[in-house]
Order: structure tokens, then sequence, then C-alpha cells
């Protein structure tokens, strides 16, 4: 193809060359030589050109290993590590890869992909070194993932771990100290995320060379009940400088639900806990815990139907309330008094953009998770699961989500899928 391009390219050049000198000829003055023609300008190399080409192939699972096919020279171009990070900077939102759900034995991966871009559960498969082995009763806890890493618990040893399911990289962290009190038990949420600069951390999730991880942080939540209230406790770990935060921390309603967090900008967490009246907010820049409280409209604390989201009109946190096949998205919004207060900003018909037949069910529909890369909600029907760009209204369906166990604790999972050249049977991860 290339030479076919080069070839084409020399024959343009060529006859715009020789156009340009019949030209001159034509108009030039018997007694006056004439002027010689302009050099023709020089092809990028095959390479170079090459890489711009391959750079723009879609980016999911399949895309590279199969063009890695085509022949060694094609392979050597896209196994290499400066390739790999301008393909991923390149496209800049990674694609949905499928789902993380704990189970007794750790954590199962489901793929939500139709092939040949489906990834076998087996390559997502988490496992310890053979010296540390789980012995019996013991659990690895799934809390959550962002920028392309998985956040567990080792609640026996008092440890968290930092897991990149593409390379298979892991990095283990002790508890902070004031953490390991009743032997961990009042630990058991938190979450992970890049800790760059510019808050992305896609294509940059190992350093060149040495197999580590790039800076990443760490929070950790631990809990107290105290006179009918809950005393939450949250720190934080970088990478960075291997050392834990000071300790922060709220009071809130003891009676609260679990909420998957999410990422407002590159600072701010809102999520964890749940309750009729408000969420939680965690400021990274300030190391301040907050609460926001909810619209008066919202009653269910069900998380099947209620998720933090990004807002649609300035990107700052949102909520995504679903009641039978209407999906409402609120932000906030400053009145003429400068009161922040909760606004309606749209409203999604399900049965009208999913063309979905009449249901009879009493729960029709449920929130299966939100893709905060590409601002995406993932519901399930009664006719199939779909995830919904929030901005655009666009929509694909999801596979194999039957076979995810418990809706409340599925975890998204995104990522630029190239460590490995296959994605059949196998592993032949780094």
């Amino acid at each position: 193809m290339l030479l076919k391009f080069q070839d084409f390219a020399r024959c343009f050049i060529g006859s715009e060359r020789t156009a340009a000198a019949s030209a001159v000829k034509s108009r030039a003055v018997p007694s006056s030589p004439a002027p010689a023609p302009a050099p023709a300008p020089q092809l990028p190399d095959n390479d170079d050109l090459l890489r711009e080409i391959l750079l723009r192939l879609p980016p999911l699972p399949s895309s590279l290993p199969r063009a890695s096919l085509v022949c060694k020279r094609w392979r050597r171009l896209l196994s290499d590590p400066g390739f790999l990070r301008r393909f991923r900077k390149h496209h800049g939102t990674p694609p949905l890869l499928g789902y993380f759900t704990n189970d007794p034995r750790g954590p199962v991966f489901t793929p939500t992909l139709s092939p040949p871009n489906r990834i076998p559960p087996a390559r997502f498969e988490f496992s310890l070194p053979q010296h540390h082995q789980q012995p019996a009763g013991e659990r690895l806890f799934f809390l959550g993932c962002r920028h392309g890493l998985a956040l567990l618990i080792n609640r026996r040893r008092l440890q968290a771990i930092v897991w990149d399911p593409v390379t298979n990289h892991k990095v283990t962290i002790a508890y902070p100290l004031e953490f390991t009190t009743d032997n961990g038990a009042h630990c058991f949420r938190g979450a992970v995320l890049s800790g760059d600069d510019d808050g992305g951390g896609y294509g940059n999730a190992l350093v060149p060379g040495n197999g580590s991880l790039r800076p990443f942080k760490v929070i950790l939540i631990r809990t107290e009940i105290n006179d009918n209230r809950l005393s939450v406790f949250m720190c934080v770990y970088e990478s960075a400088t291997r050392k834990w935060g000071n300790t922060i921390s709220a009071t809130i309603p003891s009676s609260v639900s679990n909420l998957p967090n999410v990422l407002i900008g590159n600072a701010v967490l809102c999520g964890f806990f749940q309750w009729p009246t408000g969420i939680l907010e965690l400021d990274l820049d300030r190391q301040r815990l907050g609460v926001i409280e909810t619209p008066k409209s919202l009653h269910s604390v069900d998380c099947s139907l209620f998720r933090v989201v990004r807002a649609q009109q300035d990107g700052g946190v949102g909520l995504a309330i679903l009641s039978s096949l209407s999906v409402q998205l609120w932000g906030r919004k400053a009145d003429s008094g400068g009161v922040v207060g909760w606004v309606l900003e749209k409203t999604i018909e399900l049965d009208k953009l999913l063309s979905l037949p009449p249901s009879t069910d009493s729960l029709p529909a449920r929130i299966l998770g939100y893709d905060e890369d590409s601002n995406a909600i993932h519901l399930e029907t009664f006719a199939g699961a779909f995830a919904i760009q929030l901005e655009s209204m666009q929509f694909m369906e999801l596979f194999n989500v039957n076979q995810i166990g418990s809706y409340y604790y599925c975890h998204p999972y995104t990522s630029f899928y190239t460590a490995g050249w296959g994605i059949g049977e196998g592993d032949d991860r780094t």
C-alpha cells in the first residue's frame, strides 16, 4: 500500500514538474534559458508514514494485534513503546472492556465487547505471587478502578493492592497505622486514580524501561459509629512520595448506603456514601471532606436507581436519577443571589431513545455503572443492556451483562488494551 502510494505521489509530482516546465518553455523568450524546475518535495520516511496510518486504527482490543500479523515490520512498529504512547494519546478516551465484580475467590472480569474484541476473563485473572497465596478464609476485595488501574484490599494482611490488569503489574501498600485498629475491620472502601499532574493516567501506566507504575494515588476509608452518627475517616497515599498523608474526617448520618465514587475534574471525588439528603465530597487538593445536599425530590437510596455523574452544562457534580424508564439528569447552578441549588438539566425517555417494547415489569431498568471517561451511563433493561453517552445521546449495546452477579458492586473497566498481541487463549503479557 505504501509503495503504491509512493509511486502515485512520485507520478503526481513528476506530472506537475513536466507541466510546469512546459508552461515555462511556451512563454520563454528564445534567447533566455529556461529556469531550473523546483525540487520535488520529499515524501516522509516509509516507517514514519506507516506509523501515521497505524496511529488511526480504532482503539479496540483487536486492532493492533490483528495489524501486527501482517508482517514483521508492522509488528515491530506496533510493539514500539513510543508508538503505543502516541496511540493512546491520539485516541484519548479508552474503550470500555468490561466489568469487575467481587467473588469469594477474588475479582471476576466480565467482558462486554463482542468478538473479535471480547477479552477472555482469564486474561484479567488476579493472582498473588506464589509465596503470597491466599490462606484458607482470606479474601481479596475489589474496591474500584480508574485510569486503567484497579484497587483491591487484603483485609487479613491489612494491605492495599494497586493492579494494572492489562500488564498484570501490582504494587502492595501497607495500611496507614490508624487504619489498622480492630484488625482493619472497619476499612473496606477506597478509590484509586492517576497521580499525574494532568489527571490522566492512560498511556502512562508503566514507566518505560523498569516496569514500575507511573505515579498514582490511593484513598482508603475507615468508619466508626458513635451516638447514631457515622464518623468517616479518609487517608490519601501518593506513590511519588511513598507516604500516607494526614487523616481527614467528617460526620454523617449512620443510615447510609454505598455509592460508587466519581472523579469530577482532576481533584474532586464525589460519592462513597449516600443518604436521603446528601452525599460525600472529597477535595484532594484542599484535603477536605464535605457534604453535598441532594435534591429534595430524591427519596430513593438504592444505588441501582441513582448515580453521581458529570453535570451536562459545566462538567461539575451532577446526578442521574432513574424512575421506571426515565432518567433525570441534575446539575447545580447558582441563582441571582449566589445560592447554589439543583436544577433539572435533561430528561431521557429510555423507551423512545432505545425503541423499547412495552413492559409490565415493576422495575424495568437498573443503573449498572457510569463511565467517567466517555461520560456514559450504563443501564440494564428488560430488552438488554446499553451504554448511553449523556451529551450526544448515542448508545451501544453491552454484551454478557447477564453474567454479572451483583449490580451493586460492579465496576466498569476502561483501558487501552495494548500489552498483549493475542486476545484468545493464553497470556503473553509482560
